[in-house]
């Protein structure tokens, strides 16, 4: 087995169980914890100084987050993330992002879809300024890509899918700690971005599909190209 070594700060009882999630989700998106290490509850809960039910909950919530998986009577390992897990999200992605598409032109709002284009166009106003003036990890940490893209899903006003594509996204934050998501791709994402309130200000249906795909096509075809010189795991 495995010995982590992984430094972990010790935990007050408040929020207790909220706050081994947070930390051991850090950790893991940071990968201080390697793909397919193997997780012991006993070393985990010694580090925080908590016991080890907070633990188990954590690995539990962890895990329908995609970040951990269990194996029967073998144990807890972090989730790697591989060429396949790229490819499922993304068409995961295209689906939630096809569906909403459907949905305005089902239940058109002019009033929510204006003051929604005005959210997206506002982050990618705030995530330039920080991409321009050469600080790039700060665009990194607050994950404008995420903001923006949820801001298109919330038009479908269904909880559950909202979920779904935070939970998808983690794969980014991973990427990112990983240093595979460049500035070039990024700027890249931002001008593909403004594409897109362009075409839903259009209207047109079709045209708005088709720029959603090509968006989610190109991020895959880079983030793939990343991860294979990575070894094609992180």
């Amino acid at each position: 087995m495995i010995s982590i070594k992984v430094n972990l700060p010790k935990l007050d009882n408040s929020s207790l169980w909220d706050k081994t999630y947070a930390i051991l989700k850090e950790r893991l998106i940071r990968r201080d914890f390697k793909p397919n290490e193997k997780l012991s509850i006993p070393e985990l809960a010694e580090k925080l100084g908590v016991s080890r039910t907070p633990i188990r909950d954590a690995l539990n919530r962890l895990e329908m987050e995609g970040l951990v998986k269990t194996i029967s009577k073998v144990g807890t390992f972090v989730k790697p993330i591989e060429v396949g897990d790229v490819l499922d999200i993304m068409d995961t992605r295209l689906m939630l992002e096809f569906w909403t598409v459907d949905k305005i032109a089902s239940s058109p709002s002019t009033k929510e879809l204006t003051q929604t284009l005005t959210k997206m166009d506002d982050i990618l106003v705030h995530s330039s300024r920080l991409i321009d003036s050469s600080v790039f990890e700060s665009y990194l940490q607050a994950d404008f890509n995420l903001a923006f893209h949820l801001e298109f899903i919330k038009l479908g006003k269904n909880q559950k899918n909202i979920e779904i594509y935070q939970n998808l996204m983690n794969y980014r934050f991973v990427a990112m700690k990983s240093s595979l998501i460049s500035k070039e791709m990024v700027v890249t994402a931002q001008d593909q971005h403004y594409s897109i309130i362009n075409s839903l200000k259009g209207g047109d249906i079709g045209d708005i599909k088709k720029v959603i795909q090509l968006h989610m096509e190109d991020s895959k075809e880079r983030l793939l190209n990343k991860l294979k010189t990575n070894g094609g795991i992180i």
